[in-house]
């Protein structure tokens, strides 16, 4: 196995996902090209995610979790990359979102606009040993963000997520079922709408990735992409943004409806996470 090169935590925010990387290959004993093989990358690719010179989108850090055993951990570091309220591109993002008058989300995971306080704070929790910061600035950004829909003029948030969402645990199955439960409390706002992939046609979502279509007045549109790198990618020209909302039209129209995603909401809290929170009664 070829040396790795030397990281050193305090070079990028970014080395810190590449160090978990790292230690989760070294500890099954492969090299980078074992491990790009396992995920059909090249070993040049997790080179630079492991030295922090490149961030995996969303889809790869899931097959990386998921080759790498990780049980969640790479995902719950990636999630973190996306919260720090002390980077500009995240102070960018939310000037943004919170003009916005209309946004259209897609993603694999819970929208953090519809994140409970048990499972904001858990997730962001989790991700402290290898991030660091100040907890409570990170659950009071995600706060700030989710507020945008408690406005006496909310924009009308608009997601379509994967199913599988349902299946990544956070925490504990008390604080999945709240989450759950305050979603489908979001769901009866008038300005707040979900419709869920299907693991049936699960492919869909790989069109678009993490995706928010932002709308302002007088129509103006951003398009903002999750990933290659921390700051995303924001697009501005009208062609492109067409392509996008052409696409997610077509993906809003393909997923369930509503009452039918309610429908596997209510599913999964029966099945997955029947029992009641902490402190009161268990069926």
């Amino acid at each position: 196995m070829s040396a790795s090169k030397r990281l050193d935590p305090s070079q990028n925010r970014l080395i810190r996902l590449g160090m978990a990387i790292r230690t989760l290959r070294e500890a099954k004993g492969w090299s980078q090209a074992d491990l790009g093989k396992a995920i059909r990358l090249s070993n040049v690719s997790i080179s630079k995610f492991e030295t922090g010179t490149a961030f995996p989108v969303r889809e790869v850090a899931e097959a990386l979790d998921q080759a790498l055993e990780a049980d969640g951990k790479l995902l719950e570091i990636w999630d973190q990359l996306n919260d720090d309220p002390s980077a500009k591109w995240v102070q960018k993002y939310f000037a943004h979102e919170s003009k916005a008058i209309e946004i259209h989300h897609l993603a694999n995971s819970m929208p953090a606009l519809l994140q409970s306080d048990e499972y904001i704070r858990t997730i962001l929790q989790v991700g402290m040993p290898h991030y660091g910061g100040n907890l409570d600035e990170k659950v009071a950004y995600r706060h700030r963000r989710r507020a945008i829909l408690d406005r006496p003029d909310p924009p009308l948030f608009r997601a379509v997520i994967a199913q599988s969402a349902l299946d990544y645990v956070v925490g504990n199955a008390d604080i999945m079922r709240g989450q759950l439960l305050h979603m489908l409390d979001m769901l009866t706002r008038a300005n707040v709408e979900l419709r869920m992939i299907p693991f049936a046609v699960n492919g869909l979502k790989r069109d678009l990735g993490m995706t928010q279509i932002m709308t302002f007045r007088r129509d103006r549109k951003i398009v903002y992409r999750s990933g290659p790198t921390d700051a995303g990618i924001y697009i501005t020209n009208p062609f492109e943004i067409a392509q996008y909302t052409a696409l997610y039209d077509q993906i809003w129209r393909d997923a369930l409806p509503a009452h039918e995603s309610i429908n596997v909401i209510d599913k999964a809290l029966e099945e997955k996470y029947p029992c009641a929170p902490s402190g009161l009664t268990c069926p």
